[in-house]
């Protein structure tokens, strides 16, 4: 994928999730917790990020991992009704996108 198809991926994944009712913050945006979207080299990523992880001295994640896996099921599903490849990403439980070929 060009760099441009990248950020054309982005932004539909950022409206589609917008359209669903979330609240999609910037990866670039560290200062508050909830989704993350971010492009890489051939896909998007899809995380969220809790407001405890934003400060390492209070970490709780353990409590929030039903929370994720919920997450990750709505975005593997809104992602694949809208037409997007999905799959979880094993190493960081992120969801990855790209278009279907």
């Amino acid at each position: 994928m060009t760099s441009d198809s990248v950020e054309k991926l982005l932004a539909d994944v950022c409206g589609t999730l917008a359209r669903a009712g979330f609240d999609v913050a910037s990866a670039a945006d560290e200062g508050s917790p909830g989704l993350r979207v971010r492009g890489e080299t051939d896909s998007v990523m899809v995380g969220w990020v809790t407001g405890s992880e934003l400060h390492p001295e209070s970490r709780a994640g353990a409590e929030y991992e039903g929370f994720r896996a919920a997450l990750r099921s709505a975005l593997l599903a809104i992602l694949t009704q809208a037409g997007y490849a999905v799959q979880m990403d094993r190493e960081t439980g992120d969801v990855r996108v790209r278009l279907l070929a």
